[in-house]
């Protein structure tokens, strides 16, 4: 039912790192189990360094509308009749109008009075905030216009290294009737796997890669946390699938403490890392459908060089669609454990 196929294939050189000898370098070609996406895997040692996002942090505030006295003059409002204050608000998170024209009901969640949060900084309360107050900005626009939207795509770009122009913290939310374009490719491809097997894909997924043990990571109540067979980001890729919510009005508030807990646990990894950034994408059924199981997918993000600020996305991955990891899914897997672990020590 669940196949986890790679392929080993091997390439020759005379290696300056082996005196110039003949030298037989061999990698992988892993595919993802549910759409066939192919992802090339190398084992190679490579470090990030660290970026100082606080001196970049110092120049963008001048012009950054999220900050503290500019949020009013800048910052979109709602339609009074949709929000009598024009914003939403939980905790020290508070969500407006995005400016641009995403989708026809796109917001902006701002989670914090702070500039720059380093990777690592950000409280596990303020991301529950957020998420909580993204499905919930969803569930008001459905019964505002009276229609129930089918899908809430939240995402995350934080930091530069994510491609987001903005260093003070946001999320970003799009409700809409439609998925957006890979949403829809991993719909149709879970649609079909339900169809044959008449089983959901990431139930049984997840039940496959429990028995195998290798890229687990970290299981609750309402959650897991992996780290995927074919891991798409340079630095690898990590799932969070949900046990019982299919589409995003069905996550509970335990739902949402267990994702930003997860998260949490991500970010303060990606420190010791020195990883400064990442991407962060939620996929759902559409409401009242069960095709799959609610989950999202976060992507760490480096600059692959800190003096030309290489990003980590090159032509084969943007334009040939073929994706590259320097770690393996295993790896990754056994190298957060491990670093969960000291933690709970330390704590301890």
């Amino acid at each position: 039912m669940i196949v986890l196929k790679k392929e080993v294939y091997k390439t020759t050189y005379l290696s300056p790192r082996n005196s110039f000898e003949l030298t037989d370098v061999y990698a992988e070609k892993r595919y993802d189990p549910l759409t066939g996406h192919r992802v090339r895997v190398y084992e190679i040692e490579w470090y990030t360094k660290p970026v100082d996002f606080y001196t970049l942090g110092e120049k963008s505030q001048r012009r950054c509308p999220f900050c503290d006295g500019k949020l009013e003059l800048y910052g979109a409002r709602f339609d009074t009749k949709f929000c009598k204050e024009g914003y939403l608000k939980k905790g020290e998170v508070i969500l407006i109008p995005n400016i641009l024209p995403y989708a026809e009901n796109a917001a902006v969640s701002i989670l914090t009075k702070e500039h720059v949060v380093p990777m690592g900084k950000m409280s596990k309360d303020t991301i529950c905030d957020s998420i909580n107050l993204i499905f919930d900005y969803a569930k008001r626009v459905s019964k505002f216009h009276k229609k129930k939207y089918r899908f809430a795509h939240l995402h995350w770009n934080y930091m530069p290294t994510s491609g987001g122009s903005i260093i003070h913290p946001h999320m970003q939310v799009y409700v809409t009737d439609e998925p957006l374009n890979y949403h829809r490719r991993v719909l149709e491809k879970a649609e079909a796997f339900k169809k044959k097997h008449k089983r959901e894909f990431f139930k049984a997924y997840l039940d496959y890669e429990e028995k195998l043990g290798e890229r687990i990571i970290e299981v609750t109540e309402n959650c897991a946390l992996l780290s995927p067979f074919a891991s798409r980001g340079m630095l690898g890729e990590f799932l969070i699938i949900m046990k019982n919510a299919f589409s995003y009005i069905d996550i509970t508030e335990n739902d949402i403490e267990s994702i930003a807990s997860l998260i949490h646990n991500l970010m303060l990894f990606f420190e010791s890392r020195l990883i400064p950034g990442f991407n962060l994408a939620f996929y759902a059924s559409p409401i009242d459908k069960k095709i799959m199981r609610a989950h999202i997918r976060i992507y760490p993000r480096v600059y692959r060089d800190t003096e030309t600020f290489a990003t980590d996305v090159e032509t084969p991955t943007l334009l040939y669609g073929e994706s590259f990891s320097l770690i393996s899914p295993e790896k990754n897997a056994k190298n957060i454990k491990d670093f969960l672990k000291n933690k709970i020590k330390t704590n301890t």
